[in-house]
């Protein structure tokens, strides 16, 4: 994001020239044609003169959302060697326009990328490079054809095959989260959901059989597929250069939320890149927009880029003509180190069909996430500490609306930093999706299984053992220790005890909502959740908030599940329409997920 203030940023202007003579920097911006406007973020060399560009194509679905962040350090060096570089979403994906399930989605990828190469050359930049990353490196490959001379191709963890890459999502799909049904016919990888056109259309993308692309190739894979035979006639055909990565399926799939930043990888294919291009530089005027209207009709809404608060947290707010100055206005928060897309795009999503009916929402990253901040060699980021409910009490306070006008909702860690800003502000309801920290005492050694951590030798290593020993301990007396000892053990932050948490929400008047997947009921349950659940319900104050906790019969923790996601949109719509007392309609759910109150 440029350092601009959010009142320079938000004038009707949709072109602002960098100035040859200041400083480069980063830009967050939309661009193409404005009836398909796509999101990207713009890193301008010192000096606003480049001596070329590149263009970063990302992944798709999950695998786009982990590497957000080493795209960004990619993105940095590249600037710093001279370079201006182009991040983006496809059509389709992250903040651009478009609708996931688009019946001819992967043609508008690939226009995505071609669109992308013509913003970078209007800047003023005549040499430039193409990176994709996964199945980046598949459809920059399809789309070289039509983006004119290129000063080197960078082929990274590639998908050769169209066919063979979406046969392994899905199959991963199907271990991994569950079996869709059969009554909706969208086909799901883990972090999309995508037409069933996709099926004919990826697989009629191999670029194993790509004519000779006139320009230096860098082939970077990962040594277990160096000498699989695509990769092979790959190299061959294209003469590539060849690289070989490490770790990198501690980038691309992470166990759990901690990805691993892949820095020497990241090194290498920065200076690789540098090298193929001169020393000559030249001045750069970077088109800017930072807004974009989506819909038509009474439908349009309006997204821009904002800056909240001191610690400059990028957010994105969408409003419409619907929306009322400082009415009903919903607050999305991001999950672990993820940025503000939520899952499988879900918050995207809602936010565009919400501000149609009148709801302004606002997504943001948190420090360390997303657009929010630098990223540093070996980065890791807590999904806990102090900056983090700063960010969450900050989004909140630059919502545009008061306290009791506004609605939170977040997702596992994300659920936990709604909380703290619903119970620090006194909002007026909160959603609570799938929920594994219930602490609000935070002890070292209790938070140690839901957090982010580098190895730093023997104090991380004692404090995990801390940790394991006390669970043990905690199960082996959970059955007949009395609940006023466990409620005891849970406020002084030794244990986990959802009533302590629901009751702080209920004491500032906050409607709560819990929806649970089935492993995060039976963690609920495990904790004692229910027995807090009848205390809160036996001794309620007509005057303070209600809660209710729902447990779902299907689905998983990250809301990959296509069905328990669908029945979620529908349960954070009917919040939304509780809470500000309106009659936002939305079609039911294709496949609804049944569920049980605890």
């Amino acid at each position: 994001m440029s350092t601009r203030s959010t009142a320079e940023r938000n004038t009707d202007t949709s072109h602002v020239d960098v100035n040859p003579h200041t400083a480069g920097g980063k830009y967050s911006t939309w661009f193409g044609p404005e009836s398909e406007s796509l999101f990207g973020t713009v890193h301008v060399p010192e000096g606003g003169r480049a001596r070329g560009g590149v263009i970063l194509c990302p992944p798709l679905g999950k695998e786009q959302v982990d590497s957000y962040r080493g795209l960004t350090l990619l993105a940095q060096k590249l600037c710093d060697s001279g370079l201006l570089v182009l991040r983006f979403d496809y059509f389709g994906t992250g903040d651009s326009a478009g609708d996931q399930d688009s019946e001819h989605i992967v043609s508008q990828w690939i226009r995505s990328i071609v669109t992308a190469a013509g913003f970078v050359r209007s800047s003023g930049v005549d040499a430039v490079a193409l990176v994709g990353l996964r199945a980046g490196a598949l459809l920059g490959a399809a789309a070289v054809s039509q983006l004119g001379p290129l000063t080197a191709v960078a082929l990274w963890d590639p998908v050769v095959r169209g066919r063979s890459y979406l046969r392994e999502q899905r199959a991963l799909y199907s271990v991994g989260v569950t079996q869709d049904s059969g009554e909706d016919a969208r086909v799901s990888i883990i972090g999309a959901v995508l037409h069933p056109n996709v099926v004919s259309d990826l697989a009629a993308l191999d670029i194993s059989t790509l004519e000779p692309i006139d320009c230096p190739v860098l082939v970077a894979t990962r040594p277990e597929r160096a000498d699989v035979k695509p990769i092979r006639t790959l190299v061959q055909k294209q003469n590539a250069e060849e690289h070989t990565l490490s770790d990198h399926e501690l980038f691309l799939e992470p166990s759990d939320f901690e990805v691993v930043m892949p820095t020497s990888d990241i090194t290498y294919l920065a200076r690789w890149l540098s090298d193929r291009f001169d020393g000559s530089d030249a001045p750069v005027s970077v088109p800017l927009r930072d807004h974009a209207e989506f819909g038509n009709g009474e439908r349009t809404v309006v997204e821009s880029a904002q800056s909240l608060g001191p610690n400059a947290l990028f957010a994105i707010r969408t409003t419409s003509p619907s929306c009322a100055m400082g009415g009903p206005t919903l607050v999305l928060y991001p999950t672990a180190n993820e940025h503000r897309v939520g899952p499988v795009r879900l918050w995207v999503e809602l936010a565009r069909y919400l501000a149609a009916e009148g709801v302004s929402v606002l997504r943001f990253d948190r420090r360390g996430t997303g657009e929010s901040g630098p990223v540093s060699d070996n980065e890791i980021t807590e999904l806990y500490s102090e900056e983090g409910n700063e960010d969450a009490v900050t989004a909140v306070q630059q919502a545009g609306a008061g306290p009791r006008n506004v609605v939170v909702s977040g997702m596992c860690s994300g659920s936990w930093y709604s909380s703290y800003a619903a119970t620090e502000l006194g909002v007026n309801s909160a959603v609570l999706l799938n929920t594994l920290d219930w602490t609000t005492k935070r002890l070292e050694f209790v938070k140690r299984s839901s957090m982010v951590h580098e190895d730093k030798g023997f104090v991380a290593s004692a404090l995990d053992r801390l940790h394991h020993v006390g669970v043990r301990v905690k199960n082996g007396l959970q059955p007949t220790m009395p609940y006023r000892v466990w409620l005891w053990l849970g406020l002084r932050g030794l244990i986990q005890v959802p009533e302590i948490s629901l009751r702080r929400l209920e004491s500032e008047n906050v409607r709560t909502t819990v929806l649970l997947s089935p492993k995060d009921s039976a963690w609920f349950v495990d904790n004692r959740g229910p027995e807090g659940m009848r205390r809160l319900r036996k001794q309620s104050d007509p005057r303070s908030g209600s809660t209710t906790v729902k447990s779902f019969e299907a689905g998983d923790h990250s809301l990959y599940s296509r069905d328990l996601r669908e029945t979620v949109r529908r349960e954070l719509v009917d919040a939304v329409n509780e809470a500000f007392d309106m009659e936002i309609g939305l079609p039911a759910p294709p496949v609804p997920v049944r569920w049980r109150p605890l």
